[in-house]
C-alpha cells in the first residue's frame, strides 16, 4: 500500500522510487502484485503521467486511512513503551502564532501530563496533506473557503483583526497610508488563502496592493520589513511574535479579520484529540 500512495503522490513509479530510494523494479512489482491480487488496475499507465483508475482512487483512498491509522497505532505504542500516555503533532501556520495556542497548550498539559506534544509549523497546504497522512493530529489554520479537504473538520477558534508589520514607529496608520505603501508577502503558491483573503480585504477598500517582493517563510518576510524594503499584513493575534524591532498595529478604516480554526482527520479523531479540542473550543 505505502508503494501505491507513494506512485501516487509522485505520479510516476520513476519518481516514486527516487522519493523512497528504492529500485523501481521493485515498486513496479509490488504495485502490480497488490493489483494482481485486488483484480483490477490501480494506474493508468497509458499516458506520460501515471494517474490513478477510478477503482484506483477509492483504493487509495482507502490504503491512505489504514496507512495513517498504522502510523497512530506504532507511534502510540512506542510512546507507551517510553512510559507516555500519548503523543500529539500539532501542525500550525504562521498566521495562527499566538499567545492562545501556548495558552490552550499549557492548560491541556497541566490535565494531561503524561501525554507529550510537539508543533511544528508549515503552510496550510501541507498541514491538510499532513493531517490526511497523519504525519500531525491537529493544526491551526487560516479558515476560509480556499481552505478544505475531503473528511478535514475545522471549528473557528479566534478571530482577529489584520494589522500593518513595519519597523517600529515607521507604520502606516491610516488607510491613505497604507494604500501608498510597498509590500513584502508571502508567495501566493504557498500563502494562498491568506493572499486571497488579502485581495478581498484592499479591494474592498478601494486600493491594490503594491507588491514589491515575495518570499516563501515569514522569517524572510520580516526580515524584509525589518530592513525597511516594505510592509506586510498579518493578524494582530500574532504580535507577541513579533520581533522587537518591528510594530504590529491596526490601521484606521482597515477592518477585516482573520479568522483562524483547529483542524482534524474526522476518520482518524480519537478521545485524546477531543479532550485537547475542548481547551480552544
Amino acid at each position: 500500500m505505502r508503494y501505491a500512495l507513494a506512485v501516487a503522490d509522485a505520479r510516476g513509479f520513476r519518481a516514486a522510487a527516487d522519493v523512497l530510494n528504492i529500485a523501481q523494479p521493485a515498486i513496479s512489482k509490488a504495485v502490480k502484485d497488490t493489483e494482481t491480487d485486488l483484480g483490477f488496475c490501480i494506474f493508468d499507465r497509458s499516458g506520460q503521467t501515471v494517474l490513478p483508475t477510478e477503482e484506483g482512487r477509492v483504493f487509495l483512498e482507502d490504503a491512505r486511512q489504514v496507512v495513517a491509522m498504522f502510523e497512530r497505532v506504532i507511534r502510540a505504542s512506542i510512546q507507551n513503551s517510553e512510559g507516555a500516555r500519548g503523543h500529539i503533532i500539532i501542525g500550525y501556520s504562521a498566521l495562527a502564532m499566538s499567545r492562545k495556542i501556548s495558552e490552550g497548550l499549557d492548560g491541556f498539559l497541566q490535565a494531561v501530563p503524561c501525554v507529550q506534544a510537539e508543533m511544528h509549523v508549515m503552510s496550510t497546504d501541507n498541514m491538510l496533506k499532513s493531517l490526511k497522512s497523519a504525519t500531525i493530529d491537529l493544526g491551526f489554520l487560516l479558515s476560509h473557503p480556499s481552505v478544505d479537504a475531503p473528511d478535514v473538520d475545522q471549528i473557528p477558534v479566534w478571530s482577529s483583526r489584520i494589522g500593518v508589520v513595519a519597523p517600529k514607529g515607521e507604520a502606516p496608520r491610516t488607510l491613505d497610508e497604507l494604500s501608498r505603501a510597498s509590500f513584502i508577502l508571502g508567495v501566493r503558491e504557498n500563502w494562498r488563502s491568506w493572499r486571497a483573503l488579502l485581495d478581498t480585504a484592499c479591494q474592498k477598500v478601494g486600493f491594490e496592493p503594491e507588491v514589491v517582493e515575495e518570499a516563501w517563510d515569514v522569517q524572510v518576510i520580516l526580515q524584509r520589513v525589518a530592513e525597511r524594503r516594505g510592509v506586510t499584513l498579518f493578524p494582530m493575534s500574532a504580535a507577541s511574535s513579533i520581533p522587537a524591532a518591528l510594530e504590529l498595529v491596526p490601521v484606521e478604516g482597515f477592518l477585516p479579520e482573520a479568522s483562524i480554526a483547529i483542524a482534524w482527520d474526522a476518520k482518524a479523531d480519537t478521545s485524546l484529540l477531543r479532550s485537547f479540542r475542548t481547551y480552544f473550543i
